[in-house]
């Protein structure tokens, strides 16, 4: 990390070190050779506070003076337009610490870390209309390529760690085939390196440039660098766009904190003290209600939870976590008898044994899970509760060991409101709450690339949504104002 210099006059009396703070430093008086005040310079060396001044040293890719007016289209759309700028800096403050770090802990240009912003803007559950998923827009075929595990459990597509790094290899290896050229390099991570090749080739046999700016690429590829670059110029002057790009803390927001093996997500939020969304925030590469049992064995919580979080867990009763068993398949069983046993459906066990048919051969072994953890998500404890005279939310809360909140939201009631004698309250185990307000799996995030001919109204028509949706999505103020290469993005 780049660090700051900042040159101080400080000034020698009598063997004490006076600085602007008002800190006196005591010095040895043989080194003090002259009775009158001595000025010197001393250079002192910080961290920015600000991550975009951190960003702001380090950025060296620019525009080329001949492509400026080519590229004002993407700078108009930025200029005076403090939404979309406040809208970036909330996009990246989970994330875009670690992704800066990391490439430059590899060496590699700022500008890399920023890619997230042009592929989805730092969101996880992004999936574009062809498929691509992630921060990094992995299509599967190319996050199989380089390493990136996906399986009913998880998706490591969507897990932030373990895709930027295999974003920034890809990158690297990108570099170093296009010559050096780290703006071939990010085409070809848009649009893939045949794609690039080919266009470098057809200029080649008509005698004309190779830069990026002189390729015929797709046009969502002709944008992707310069709506990168555009950022970059945001970044180093706000003030150049009339805008004010809203500080965002130069440390890190999560830790990673190892686990002893599979976990429930939800168990986790409450050993961590945090909100269910906030773990699956963080930990988006889990698919399911709980980690991968073959891993990874990580959680990323926020700064500062850690040590309660491993606390908690040590503490914790073995048997309320997930356990497994390797059941040996006898003769005469069927995979509907082994399910009814263990209390999981028939198509659970077949999605975590990866199973294409109910077909089974005994002395064959598929893995089963069973303990309370497991219990308590297939088959939550649920309890009634008769309220008495004298009863309020905040007693009976505290009488089944759960929160007000909870009681409120498994029961659909306004805390404000007193309740009524026999009125029966619903009470599940601490471990099995109603998730309303985590993340649905049925809802994911797309990026649709307006296409020429579309309008608003014809593409809500076409994903059966409201046109009024996609413009608070995307704060779209005059719904005439899109265009051919601008990326939407949908909530289906």
């Amino acid at each position: 990390m780049k660090k700051i210099s900042y040159f101080i006059a400080i000034v020698i009396f009598n063997g004490c070190t006076t600085v602007a703070s008002n800190e006196i430093i005591k010095l040895d008086s043989q080194s003090i050779t002259t009775e009158s005040p001595n000025i010197i310079e001393a250079k002192l060396e910080s961290t920015p506070f600000d991550i975009w001044e951190r960003i702001r040293l380090e950025l060296t890719l620019k525009i080329p003076e001949d492509q400026i007016a080519s590229t004002s289209v993407y700078r108009e759309r930025l200029y005076k337009n403090q939404s979309a700028v406040n809208r970036i800096s909330k996009s990246g403050q989970r994330y875009l610490y670690h992704t800066l770090t990391r490439a430059e802990e590899l060496g590699l240009p700022v500008e890399l870390a920023l890619l997230p912003f042009v592929e989805s803007e730092f969101d996880p559950y992004a999936k574009s209309i062809d498929g691509a998923t992630g921060i990094w827009q992995f299509m599967p075929a190319t996050g199989k390529e380089w390493g990136l595990k996906s399986n009913w459990w998880y998706d490591g597509k969507k897990d932030v760690l373990a895709s930027t790094e295999a974003a920034l290899q890809f990158l690297t290896y990108l570099h170093e085939k296009f010559d050096g050229d780290w703006l071939l390099a990010m085409a070809a991570y848009n649009t893939g390196p045949t794609r690039v090749n080919r266009a470098i080739r057809k200029n080649k046999r008509e005698n004309k440039p190779i830069r990026f700016w002189d390729l015929n690429l797709p046009k969502e590829t002709t944008a992707y660098v310069p709506k990168l670059l555009v950022l970059c110029e945001l970044i180093k002057d706000p003030q150049a766009f009339e805008v004010n790009l809203p500080s965002i803390a130069n440390r890190p927001y999560f830790q990673r904190v190892k686990i002893p093996g599979q976990l429930d997500l939800m168990q986790a939020a409450d050993l961590a003290g945090l909100k269910p969304e906030t773990i699956y925030e963080l930990n988006p590469g889990f698919n399911q209600w709980a980690t991968d049992p073959s891993g990874p064995h990580y959680l990323l919580l926020p700064i500062g939870v850690s040590d309660r979080f491993i606390t908690q867990l040590e503490s914790l009763d073995q048997s309320d976590l997930v356990r497994w068993d390797r059941y040996k398949i006898r003769r005469g069983d069927n995979l509907y008898r082994i399910a009814s046993r263990y209390k999981i459906e028939v198509s659970v066990l077949m999605e975590i044994n990866g199973m294409e048919s109910d077909l089974i051969y005994a002395g064959k072994e598929i893995m089963v899970p069973r303990g309370s953890a497991w219990a308590n998500k297939q088959s939550p404890r649920e309890q009634v509760y008769q309220v008495k005279a004298g009863d309020s939310l905040w007693n009976i809360s505290k009488k089944f060991k759960v929160s007000i909140e909870d009681v409120a939201l498994w029961n659909d009631l306004d805390i404000e409101k007193p309740l009524q004698i026999n009125q029966e309250i619903k009470i599940f185990s601490k471990y099995e709450r109603i998730r309303q307000d985590v993340p649905s799996r049925k809802l994911r995030t797309m990026l649709y690339p307006v296409k020429s001919g579309d309008t608003i109204s014809r593409i809500a028509s076409k994903f059966d949504i409201s046109a009024q949706e996609i413009q608070q999505w995307n704060e779209i103020e005059d719904v005439s104002k899109i265009f051919p290469g601008q990326v939407l993005k949908l909530f289906l």
